[in-house]
């Protein structure tokens, strides 16, 4: 897989450092990846939060809406387009 994740952490960390020079223990990263299990192995991938919201019948009448949450782990890199 690509480094893209790493080498975007170090562009932003130096750029947020140049932003704040007289602040200390500068520190960043990315958020959007977690840790996923493929073919019983443990991989990092970038992921999208996604929530779906729909109202619902209930059984003594009216109407609840819910709302769905869910992870949607990217194929591909969202920056270089490398296949993960």
């Amino acid at each position: 897989m690509c480094n893209c994740k790493t080498e975007l952490e170090a562009t932003l960390l130096e750029r947020f450092k140049t932003h704040y020079p007289d602040a200390s223990a500068h520190g960043l990263e990315l958020t959007g990846y977690g840790f996923v299990s493929v073919a019983n192995t443990l991989q990092i991938r970038g992921f999208m939060p996604v929530e779906a919201a729909a109202d619902f019948k209930l059984k003594k009448g009216g109407v609840k809406s819910k709302t769905i949450k869910q992870n949607m782990f990217f194929s591909f890199c969202p920056f270089c387009g490398v296949k993960v």
